[in-house]
């Protein structure tokens, strides 16, 4: 029994029943399959990371999306999926990932200086990766030996030689020394622009600090 309510196929006749199950056997229905996905958000992020680390990144980008998925608005999700993108060279999908994060979070100096990476990278934009980056320094200035080292890059990529070198000078005296990495980048973006000032001595010197630093590496 099903509650005094009758099953849909008891009320047709015989013959309209018969015919209407050869109609159905000789047509290809669509299959609606649905899908319960048991992983949280979290889980799904967390499975990302370890996909990641596997350097399995198509797998660990689709976690980053299932993650979306349950929750548009996961920051956490967003940062990954924009920080994987960028390392993949997924420009636009990296974009979209970070002002979509804006968005949630416009307080974070680090979201605004990884957007103008991106349009480093992607050479475009650059004025309004001028503009980002300033806001960065404001929002969290204890980045700013960071920070410095991309506002260097945009004003050279400006023209405003002078001026990136001044970002960029700032920017290796206030790196942590234990930071080789950053130092390495840093040096080399200094002798790239004392290269574009026509300053050849400072800008061996600035090489031979990044080769000093890439040795600690």
């Amino acid at each position: 029994m099903n509650g005094g309510k009758p099953h849909p196929f008891r009320l047709l006749s015989g013959a309209l029943l018969s015919l209407t199950l050869l109609i159905l056997a000789g047509c290809s229905l669509p299959r609606i399959i649905v899908l319960n996905d048991p992983l949280s958000v979290e889980e799904h992020i967390k499975l990302g990371k370890i996909y990641e680390s596997q350097q399995k990144d198509d797998l660990a980008e689709q976690q980053y999306r299932d993650a979306l998925h349950k929750d548009q608005n996961s920051l956490s999700a967003l940062l990954l999926l924009g920080d994987l993108s960028f390392r993949i060279k997924k420009y636009s999908e990296a974009e979209t990932a970070y002002r979509k994060a804006l968005r949630l979070q416009p307080g974070n100096g680090d979201i605004y200086n990884n957007l103008c990476w991106v349009f480093l990278n992607r050479n475009d934009n650059i004025e309004e990766a001028q503009e980002l980056i300033s806001r960065a320094l404001s929002l969290t200035p204890e980045h700013r030996a960071f920070y410095l080292d991309t506002q260097g890059v945009i004003f050279l990529r400006l023209g405003k030689v002078s001026k990136a070198i001044i970002a960029l000078e700032e920017a290796v005296a206030l790196l942590p020394k234990d930071n080789a990495t950053y130092l390495v980048e840093t040096y080399v973006h200094l002798s790239d622009a004392y290269r574009s000032s026509g300053d050849m001595n400072k800008a061996r010197e600035a090489e031979q600090s990044a080769d000093k630093y890439r040795a600690q590496q």
